[in-house]
């Protein structure tokens, strides 16, 4: 349990999205920033610490449980007593968590997921309304969706890339392997991901005219059962290379999901059409952590364009057709090149805001 006065009290209330703290993490360790992280006890139950593979001096992260108002009010007694400068929440977008927030009269920087969740909050929006709160969007169009959904944010919503995925040292990547190696990020959902198109496309002869890959899938998910029932009826399992999952929690564990993404060649986000939500007021984890990673990412040019990236381009309406993709080593090459050099910008970028926001706080002079 960490101990001792901290600069900064981190918060993850909902057991989702902790891997996107780490860039913030990395900026307030090079920062010289002491940081506690309180993060949801289901977390790390389910799938292990993340930051145990992602790690930054002077950060620590433990994980409490949050159910039920005593709970709560026993992690409010430790942050007090750690006495912090300022507070960072990793998801602020409900009503519970501003106000259990707004008690302890700090600066706040926090992310939203949700521009349309936070602009329906009276909590939220009262503590947009404080002066001493600044957000954080995920990509480019978020903030813009952000501002306009919450006006009284205007010179306090700021863009933050989460392309903090993987130490140097950690990186797997292989040039010009015999196998590609391709990742379908995120969980195994059909609705937020075009399982059905890529199915559909692995039936057909297309794929024998494309060099050789198999396609991971590194998480559970709500249709994780009946993708493998598709493989397996279909005769595909030459195609795929499943993750295993843990037998109770039915998740991957993050310190086998990491290892398999660092050890890839491409990212395919199989981001379908039917969900633009993606590149109008979202985010999907997938092209984060592909940028985040340094890969390649295939995907049609709409996508592409909302994050800022050159992808190995696929049409828009067909996220799945690999056959017609450019899988040759130099594009492939080029692209990761391109990748990496957008991580590092992303960075730098990173960095000078959130100190920035620091200063004018007083955190950091």
């Amino acid at each position: 349990m960490p101990n001792g006065t901290r600069d900064i009290a981190a918060f993850q209330m909902e057991a989702v999205h902790e891997d996107l703290a780490a860039g913030f993490f990395k900026v307030f360790s090079d920062l010289g920033l002491g940081c506690t992280g309180y993060f949801n006890q289901r977390i790390n139950t389910s799938r292990g610490d993340f930051f145990d593979v992602v790690s930054h001096p002077k950060v620590e992260v433990d994980y409490p449980l949050y159910e039920g108002r005593p709970s709560w009010d026993a992690v409010a007694e430790r942050v007090k007593q750690q006495a912090p400068k300022a507070l960072y929440f990793n998801t602020l977008q409900r009503d519970g968590i501003a106000t259990w927030g707004d008690r302890f009269g700090l600066p706040v920087l926090a992310v939203v997921h949700n521009p349309y969740l936070f602009q329906a909050s009276g909590p939220c929006r009262e503590l947009a309304k404080s002066g001493h709160l600044d957000m954080f969007g995920l990509a480019p169009h978020v903030v813009s969706k952000l501002i306009e959904c919450v006006p009284e944010l205007e010179g306090r919503a700021h863009l933050h890339l989460p392309y903090v995925w993987m130490p140097d040292e950690a990186d797997g990547y292989t040039e010009d392997p015999e196998v590609l190696d391709i990742v379908v990020p995120g969980a195994v959902n059909f609705e937020n991901r075009d399982f059905e198109g890529l199915l559909n496309y692995l039936r057909s002869s297309d794929v024998k005219r494309q060099r050789p890959f198999k396609l991971s899938i590194l998480a559970g998910g709500p249709d994780r059962a009946k993708l493998e029932g598709i493989i397996d009826s279909d005769g595909l399992q030459r195609y795929f290379d499943l993750a295993p999952l843990h037998p109770e929690t039915r998740r991957v564990p993050h310190s086998a999901y990491l290892q398999r993404l660092y050890a890839c060649h491409a990212i395919l986000p199989l981001l379908p059409v039917g969900r633009p939500d993606y590149i109008q007021s979202k985010v999907t984890t997938g092209v984060m952590a592909g940028l985040g990673i340094g890969r390649p990412i295939i995907s049609g040019p709409t996508v592409a364009n909302a994050y800022g990236y050159k992808p190995i381009e696929i049409p828009d309406d067909r996220p799945f057709d690999l056959a017609i993709a450019d899988l040759s080593p130099s594009v492939l090459a080029h692209r990761r090149a391109e990748s990496l050099s957008i991580r590092a910008a992303a960075l730098q970028h990173n960095h000078a805001t959130i100190k920035r926001v620091l200063e004018k706080a007083g955190v950091v002079q």
